[in-house]
């Protein structure tokens, strides 16, 4: 359980869709002594905002120093924001960063009714965040689509499986589009069942992707959810069951048929091999 390297500041987010486990992993994170992950500041929202919209506001800043105003704030970003976490919220561990699905939102600006999109397209934070912080690493944990669409559907958010799918699909589509601008290093991707059904192996994951010189606190932790499941975000579903291996949710099989490729893309359905 050893990784070679000692760890220094390093910036780290969690992303995925709503309803797939973030929270959940980030108690697994915060459990490390060199780890510290904040939930939902929403602070790269923000920024994204005053940048590409607030600074546009001729009343807010002048026409002739917009272009200037917009390129400081952007390049000096990273430095204050990571003085914000350190100072403003007492952050002293070296990976550091936040928990927030909404920065996968490819609507979190423009917005959305259900799981319609509002035109003109915003996009997401990711880009935002990596440009900023050229050095940050990001976990996308996903969960089974069904699952999160029945999630979405108890908590009243979304109206129907269907749209509860189409959300999944969008959140899913732009984290994988990023993911492949990155490189290997800064992008870990792991499946919600395997904090419970392999938590040795994800531990082992989550420390050499993050260059822990040991990640037993990780591991244990997991262990320890086995026999008693903390509930960290409002569950809908039995915590106690969900470690045990069981029949899919009635609406499991449909909603990962919804989801089609995108299911396919993360392992939900077997690849086809082209010789149907």
């Amino acid at each position: 359980m050893k990784a070679p390297n000692r760890v220094k500041s390093q910036p780290l987010f969690i992303i995925g869709a709503p309803r797939s486990g973030t929270t959940f992993l980030c108690q697994v994170l915060n459990q490390h002594p060199l780890i510290k992950i904040k939930n939902e500041s929403r602070i790269f929202v923000w920024l994204k905002d005053l940048i590409e919209v607030r600074s546009g506001r001729p009343d807010l800043i002048g026409y002739d120093f917009h272009d200037r105003f917009v390129k400081f704030v952007h390049d000096s970003a990273g430095e204050w924001i990571e003085r914000f976490y350190r100072n403003g919220l007492g952050l002293v561990a070296p990976i550091w960063g936040d928990k927030t699905p909404p920065y996968a939102d490819p609507t979190v600006l423009s917005g959305r009714k259900g799981s319609i999109e509002m035109l003109p397209r915003s996009g997401s934070c990711l880009r935002l965040i990596r440009s900023c912080l050229p050095t940050a690493k990001f976990i996308h944990i996903h969960r089974n689509p069904g699952d999160v669409a029945h999630s979405l559907v108890s908590k009243g958010w979304i109206p129907t499986i269907e749209e509860g799918v189409s959300v999944w699909q969008q959140y899913i589509t732009e984290i994988v589009d990023f993911f492949d601008e990155i490189d290997d290093h800064c992008r870990l991707t792991i499946p919600y069942r395997n904090l419970l059904e392999k938590p040795e192996a994800t531990a082992a994951a989550l420390g050499r992707f993050l260059d822990l010189p040991d990640w037993a606190p990780i591991e244990t932790f997991l262990l320890a959810q086995r026999h008693s499941p903390i509930p960290f975000s409002e569950p809908v579903t039995d915590l106690s069951a969900a470690y045990r291996l069981r029949a899919a949710h009635h609406s499991n099989g449909r909603g990962v048929a919804l989801a089609g490729e995108t299911a396919e893309l993360l392992g939900y359905i077997a690849r086809r091999n082209g010789t149907e």
